[in-house]
């Protein structure tokens, strides 16, 4: 649930990544260094807040079902070397004279209304630029009934600090998944059905279909790309989604 140090995972120099990171380094230099990343599922979010993580240093969280508070507190502070009893007091007396340090939460839609609110005090108070990630369910907490005037202030804090992402266009889907996997494919007609078959640039369902592609590849000596291993791949893929809708 926490990564830092953790394995290098290959990040891809794609549009939202480099939006993230302009948006990180926004976030660090702001009087209300709160800002936030919101997409539909599968669009890069979460290679986005690891290409943060990599390339400036930050802390990364992964938040859970079910997190309080607490889990929340004595998280940041682990990883921010404060250790032992009352770690989460101690960071919460932190100050903001320290040198900032830049968190991001990814899977912000788990958060509560109180781990929200726990992490603008952070932003405020104790020295910590925030970076959410979250998907819609997120977004929706700051226009429920309920939690909307609950999160008042750190919809305030945010503003306009915000990065929103999308699907890949069929040249990034090609530049950032098709090419990195088979190298050049000169038939566009195959780069348009591998678009396609992946819902029209779901990065991470293009990755599966790539992965899927190579292993019939392999499996069947084939070298190159062809109609064929794409046609088996996007009937794997259908079928995965058939079971998902099932579930």
């Amino acid at each position: 649930m926490i990564a830092k140090g953790a394995p290098a995972r290959e990040i891809r120099d794609t549009k939202v990544v480099r939006e993230a990171l302009a948006l990180a380094q926004l976030v660090l230099e702001s009087e209300n260094p709160i800002g936030e990343i919101t997409g539909p599922a599968g669009t890069g979010k979460s290679m986005a807040g690891r290409a943060v993580a990599d390339k400036m240093g930050a802390l990364r969280l992964a938040a859970w079902d079910g997190m309080t508070r607490h889990q929340l507190l004595v998280a940041v502070a682990q990883m921010l070397g404060i250790e032992g009893a009352g770690a989460a007091d101690r960071l919460l007396r932190r100050g903001d004279a320290h040198e900032r340090a830049l968190l991001v939460v990814d899977e912000a839609n788990k958060c509560s209304w109180r781990v929200l609110e726990t992490l603008r005090y952070l932003a405020d108070e104790s020295g910590i630029a925030v970076l959410l990630i979250g998907t819609e369910l997120y977004s929706r907490k700051f226009a429920e009934a309920r939690t909307r005037p609950l999160l008042i202030q750190l919809g305030s804090r945010i503003g306009a600090k915000r990065v929103s992402t999308r699907h890949l266009d069929r040249a990034e889907t090609y530049a950032h998944v098709m090419r990195p996997a088979f190298g050049d494919v000169a038939d566009r007609d195959i780069v348009t059905s591998f678009w396609q078959l992946c819902r029209k640039g779901n990065y991470r369902e293009a990755v599966e279909l790539a992965g899927e592609c190579r292993r019939i590849m392999a499996s069947n000596a084939i070298q190159s790309l062809t109609p064929a291993v794409l046609e088996l791949a996007g009937e794997w893929m259908a079928n995965r989604h058939a079971v998902g809708s099932d579930a």
